[in-house]
């Protein structure tokens, strides 16, 4: 089983099924601790972003609002796998565009452009910029349709936790190619946590970055006529633009 070897990672669907509008049907958040401990992906109708974190599901919703998510709630786009760390380090004013340079320059065995890493932030940010999709106007509208609708918003000096994966250019249109990262702030006094699918970040003085190279990606298919009749050539360009 997947979530018996570290740092493997399950995904189901592909990024670009997601983009022609896909998004109704796949296993429910109660399954995913089947699978591992952290992950990221989207709810049906893409009705807001998923952050699996520790074993715990967050639904972070078009509202703004982040709540626990419902056991029985499905994901028609997932990437889930148990993540132990094999390198930290302390990552003060890390920027999302010189992470994967970061990796590189930590040896050959620490991941790089043509390996899937997954990787988690905590601690202080300096800022983001989020973005919450959806959900879908109408079935079968496409993710282009629905992330250029998107809240998006700014915040700065914040405390929290980024999970994401960075996923190789040679996977577009199966993965989300380049860096794809969701963020979650820590509940303060008197004050809800808020989160979302990071466009843009710059950590803070007390950031740690944790990450793994996964060694084996497993890849789960939808079953019906709709999957069948999918036009799925990636659009990468496409696919870039709707998750920054």
């Amino acid at each position: 089983m997947v979530s018996k070897i570290p740092n493997d990672i399950f995904q189901f669907s592909t990024a670009s099924a997601l983009m022609a509008g896909l998004a109704h049907n796949g296993p429910s958040c109660g399954q995913l601790p089947g699978y591992g401990t952290h992950g990221i992906g989207t709810f049906s109708r893409m009705n807001g972003e998923l952050l699996f974190l520790d074993g715990k599901p967050w639904q972070m919703l078009p509202s703004g609002k982040v709540q626990p998510a419902s056991p029985h709630t499905s994901i028609p786009f997932v990437q889930v796998t148990n993540f132990q760390p094999e390198f930290q380090t302390k990552a003060p004013g890390l920027k999302k565009e010189v992470l994967v340079d970061l990796f590189e320059k930590n040896g050959p065995g620490a991941g790089g452009k043509n390996s899937f890493v997954p990787f988690l932030v905590k601690g202080k940010f300096k800022s983001l910029h989020l973005r919450i999709a959806g959900p879908q106007e109408h079935e079968g509208q496409d993710l282009a349709e629905v992330a250029a609708k998107a809240k998006k918003w700014s915040v700065q000096d914040v405390k929290g936790t980024m999970f994401g994966i960075a996923s190789p250019e040679w996977m577009a249109g199966v993965s989300v190619a380049g860096v794809h990262c969701h963020f979650m702030t820590e509940p303060e006094q008197g004050k809800d946590a808020e989160g979302g699918h990071v466009l843009d970040f710059e950590t803070g003085d007390e950031a740690v970055l944790q990450w793994a190279v996964t060694g084996r990606y497993h890849l789960g298919f939808p079953r019906d006529e709709e999957w069948e009749n999918l036009d799925l050539k990636a659009d990468a360009a496409g696919l870039s633009k709707a998750e920054g």
